[in-house]
């Protein structure tokens, strides 16, 4: 074997490892990027994908809930004070409470039917407009008080202001889940997000009722605008045509009436 031949094939034989190196590295990074996909919730691969490859769309919220804190209409006409609509941590931060504001809320926005009272127990005034509340009212409590700072000892002035939506019983809710809701909407709603511009998103709410039959009705513009109005039409598209069923809500005497949602969509950070 001469000199030339073997320069040849040791050439040929660094040529094929480096060859198999490529191709062994290149077939691992493709199956890690399917395993990836393949331990990703379905309908929420192309998402993701489209997040990394689109740094100007920002973090999305998706939520269908009552307009605000839901409280039975049960719960709402035994209440007595405001400790009744604050949660245990709530309470214990209270030395002294200032005073109670109840104001109505009707149309997004503070009504005049509203009492004002100077401690934790609610004025008679403040009871008679709770009793009055029908499902799906829409109230706030403000409590004004004083909790003693840990580190100094100073009494220190703060306030709760809970919203509250009356709600019935027992509440309306979709079959499959709320999660299988949200997963069909990030779904379908994902390709419109590509109008996005410059990371910048408003927030949008639509109300929807679902009827003593389960049928979705009523679907409005509720409030604001994710600022693309081809983003609006396609969500409220989207929630006129959802997908599977829903049960009824019922009334303290097992009756089927209709119950309000309201989809809130918009940037993660300002919903």
């Amino acid at each position: 074997m001469n000199k030339t031949t073997i320069i040849s094939r040791t050439k040929l034989a660094i040529i094929s490892l480096l060859v198999f190196g490529f191709v062994s590295c290149n077939s691992t990074a493709k199956t890690d990027d399917l395993n990836s996909l393949e331990t990703t919730d379905i309908g929420f691969a192309d998402s993701n994908f489209e997040r990394s490859t689109n740094k100007k769309i920002p973090d999305l919220y998706y939520g269908v809930d009552t307009r605000f804190t839901a409280v039975k209409k049960s719960d709402i006409d035994k209440a007595t004070t405001i400790y009744d609509f604050l949660n245990e941590e709530e309470k214990q931060q209270i030395d002294h409470i200032n005073s109670v504001k109840l104001v109505i809320i009707k149309n997004n926005q503070q009504s005049d039917i509203q009492d004002y009272g100077k401690s934790d127990q609610l004025t008679e005034a403040q009871l008679k407009i709770l009793r009055s509340t029908d499902f799906f009212s829409h109230f706030t409590i403000r409590t004004e008080f004083k909790e003693k700072n840990k580190e100094t000892g100073k009494l220190e002035d703060h306030f709760f202001g809970p919203h509250i939506t009356v709600v019935p019983d027992k509440q309306a809710a979709y079959i499959d889940g709320k999660e299988s809701l949200i997963a069909y909407l990030k779904r379908n709603s994902n390709a419109s997000m590509t109008a996005i511009k410059d990371n910048k998103l408003g927030a949008i709410k639509i109300s929807f009722l679902v009827t003593k039959e389960g049928i979705i009705s009523n679907v409005i513009h509720d409030a604001m605008t994710t600022g693309y109005s081809s983003i609006d039409q396609k969500l409220l598209e989207l929630i006129k045509n959802i997908p599977g069923e829903w049960t009824p809500a019922e009334n303290s005497l097992g009756e089927k009436i209709d119950y309000e949602f309201v989809f809130t969509f918009g940037p993660r950070d300002g919903c």
